[in-house]
């Protein structure tokens, strides 16, 4: 007769109502000691135990899941706990580096090629601590918790039921759910993550998200609000119908660099001593701030933006627009030039299912992606593939005959993190100069990234000058897809104008090889392809030709002061992306309006050309 090995002075529980206890306890207990939304020293000590259970019952979810499967309440609860921790730690990451918190769309940039392993560079030893020691508990719990406690038949039975019921309910954001988390009453601002996570702790924020705004939102675009806001700018609609190019087609290089922004907008910081070859340029072409949907990462918003000529606050509560929006061929930049004969080419060193960018672009109209395996033998300069290859591969594509060509460089070599850059040239990383009062932290981290940022320039110097020396008609845009996320050296050091890091435009910049003019412009990312094919005289189609005739009348696009784009020409957008806009038909309802129904002072909103030249 053998004996079950007896346990420790710990009584495990093995009915239904025990595991759930033990699962909601241990949950509530792990929200208390990770989460830091509740470590607010404000927060009186029933609402800290409120917020704690609320944190832990998607736990306490999992954990009562796996007890069911497995039969191992101890082993259960501390896998579960493993998961809690990892998402915390993941969510302190992104807030550390982006300013903002985890959310449910990180989960497809995570299992999109390349994503998981790019987030591991920001990954230290403090972070994985707490996931590390709940899995080590889990495995040895596995081992050690004696078969005598394990839950008997009946309650695993009823576990897994209240799991499924839980987790499906959870899910979908039943009533009983919404009431029970009352996230509107308790502090979500969908506009304001970083607060919500703050206020709400990380899986009450992670599930207001999911239920509010993760849906896409499928609703037809309000087509007789779109007529309404071409009648109101009739003028500047029947303009833009009007447009065409000289006939010439120039090849037309496009480069987003990296994180790449003025560090003159900071304070102390000479502009003498930054940039030298872009403020060179820009004393003979097109240039200015341009405003971006994305800070310290992100970079497919400005992307998309750039691609579509599609204003992402169009769509409140998308966060990346390759997985959620692009689903379908859809307008834009590149499918108005391949319309046009442009041969369409994308140049990325880096993975090309990452950001789902192998199938977005093609369904934005790139017909050649030459992704990381195009630069396999290529050099790195810190962690990624240096700004000087991707700028050969993209002079070596230049070709002297055939159709116009349309290329697309994004580069990688400035990305962060900027904590560690190996293989940098040590004597130009030193003659960076700083202020003397950045500390360790904020100096390295900043003293690495403007050595990739001077790279950049460079190599931005030196395209131009082969565009520039280039027989054959070439325009070249350059700009930056955000700023960097040196949170630490932009508190030290501050920005002169005093606003926010988030607050901050990346700089621009267009040279023509067949023209000087200097010409200033401030614009935002989704107004910059109507930009380019003005600059380059390449007929626009009808959807950047008016976003291009009404820019220079702003409030008729964004109303001054607002976040949104105004609410017609929202639904526009909307159109635009379903490839739903159809000009001539926007057209004939116009003339078939009854003249009293157009606004009276339709014209005067919309400037003439020559009178928007003047403002310019």
């Amino acid at each position: 007769m053998t004996r079950e090995p007896s346990t420790a002075s710990i009584e495990i529980p093995r009915d239904f109502a025990g595991v759930v206890a033990l699962a909601v306890a241990t949950a509530a207990l792990a929200a208390l000691l990770i989460d830091p939304a509740l470590a607010s020293v404000d927060l009186a000590p029933l609402e800290r135990l409120r917020l704690a259970m609320l944190n832990g019952l998607p736990v306490a979810t999992l954990a009562v899941a796996l007890a069911a499967l497995t039969g191992r309440a101890l082993a259960s609860a501390a896998a579960s706990l493993a998961l809690y921790a990892a998402l915390a730690a993941a969510g302190a990451i992104k807030l550390e580096q982006l300013g903002l918190p985890l959310l449910p769309a990180d989960f497809r940039f995570l299992s999109a090629g390349g994503g998981a392993a790019l987030f591991w560079n920001y990954v230290e030893m403090a972070h994985i601590a707490a996931p590390l020691a709940f899995a080590v508990l889990a495995l040895l719990a596995l081992v050690v918790e004696p078969r005598h406690a394990r839950p008997v038949p009946a309650a695993r039975a009823g576990l897994g039921f209240a799991a499924i019921v839980a987790a499906v309910t959870l899910a979908s954001g039943a009533r009983a759910w919404r009431d029970v988390y009352d996230g509107w009453g308790s502090g979500f601002e969908p506009w304001s993550p970083a607060e919500t996570v703050a206020r709400l702790g990380v899986t009450p924020t992670l599930l207001m998200y999911h239920w509010e705004l993760s849906r896409p939102d499928r609703r037809p675009p309000d087509r007789d609000r779109v007529l309404e806001f071409i009648a109101e700018h009739a003028d500047a609609f029947n303009r833009s119908a009007a447009i065409e190019g000289d006939g010439a087609l120039p090849d037309i290089v496009v480069v987003q660099s990296e994180s790449f922004f003025d560090p003159a907008r900071l304070t102390d910081i000479s502009e003498r001593s930054t940039l030298p070859n872009f403020r060179r340029l820009a004393q003979r072409g097109w240039s200015g701030d341009m405003r971006v949907p994305t800070y310290g990462g992100g970079t497919i918003r400005t992307e998309f933006e750039f691609l579509s000529g599609v204003p992402l606050a169009a769509f409140p509560g998308v966060e990346y627009p390759y997985f959620e929006l692009v689903d379908a061929p859809m307008p834009g930049l590149m499918r108005t030039l391949a319309e046009q004969g442009y041969r369409t080419s994308v140049l990325h060193p880096n993975e090309a299912a990452f950001w789902n960018r192998r199938d977005a672009l093609a369904r934005l109209g790139a017909e050649r992606f030459l992704a990381l395996p195009a630069f396999a033998q290529a050099a790195k300069d810190g962690l990624f593939v240096a700004d000087a290859a991707l700028t050969d591969r993209v002079i070596a594509e230049l070709a002297d005959d055939g159709p116009p060509q349309f290329l697309f460089a994004i580069s990688m070599e400035a990305h962060g993190p900027y904590e560690f850059s190996p293989g940098l040239d040590a004597d130009a990383l030193a003659a960076i100069e700083l202020p003397d009062y950045l500390d360790e932290h904020g100096a390295r981290t900043l003293r690495h990234y403007l050595y990739h940022l001077a790279n950049a320039d460079r190599e931005l110097g030196r395209l131009a000058d082969v565009v520039l020396r280039r027989a054959r008609p070439t325009v070249l845009l350059f700009y930056g897809d955000h700023l960097p996320g040196l949170h630490s050296s932009f508190a030290q050091i501050g920005f002169m104008d005093s606003l926010a890091p988030r607050a901050q435009p990346v700089p621009w910049l267009i040279v023509d090889n067949r023209r000087d003019a200097p010409r200033r412009e401030d614009t935002a990312s989704w107004m910059l392809p109507a930009v380019l094919l003005e600059a380059a005289q390449v007929p626009a189609d009808a959807y950047l030709a008016l976003v291009g005739a009404l820019r220079r009348t702003p409030q008729a696009l964004v109303p001054e002061g607002a976040a949104a784009p105004e609410p017609r020409f929202a639904e526009l957008a909307r159109l635009r992306v379903r490839d739903e806009f159809d000009a001539d038909a926007f057209s004939a309802a116009l003339a078939a309006m009854p003249v009293d129904a157009l606004p009276a002072d339709a014209a005067a909103l919309d400037p003439a050309p020559d009178e928007a030249a003047a403002t310019n």
